[in-house]
């Protein structure tokens, strides 16, 4: 994949994933640290991937950098979910959401309660 395209997608996941409150600088922290971490491993799964076959090195890198920051995106989304005043969660609600936020990914559930 040359640079322009990594770029372009980049820009793309950028826009989509900020796009909730793209002012919010918690989400932004958040949204940079995943990136950091997919970045991370996919470099590492790359680097240590087999010559033999790109597309199959890309695909293993690619799947390694996914399976490192899903559990983040959904923690985010589900963040965003808690914090929206239309449904008027019950405390007990919002405090079982905060629970499994933070079981599925405690960096971005600190980065996303930071003050």
């Amino acid at each position: 994949m040359d640079t322009d395209t990594i770029s372009a997608a980049d820009s793309v996941a950028t826009g989509i994933a900020l796009d909730y409150d793209a002012g919010c600088m918690k989400r932004t922290r958040a949204f940079m640290g995943l990136v950091d971490r997919a970045v991370d491993s996919y470099g590492i799964a790359l680097n240590y991937a087999s010559d033999e076959n790109e597309s199959d090195a890309l695909r293993e890198a690619m799947a390694a950098a996914l399976g490192r920051v899903s559990r983040g995106f959904a923690a985010a989304a589900l963040d965003a979910v808690s914090r929206d005043s239309a449904l008027a969660l019950t405390a007990e609600q919002q405090l079982r959401l905060d629970a499994l936020i933070v079981a599925l990914d405690l960096p971005t559930a600190e980065t996303l309660s930071c003050g």
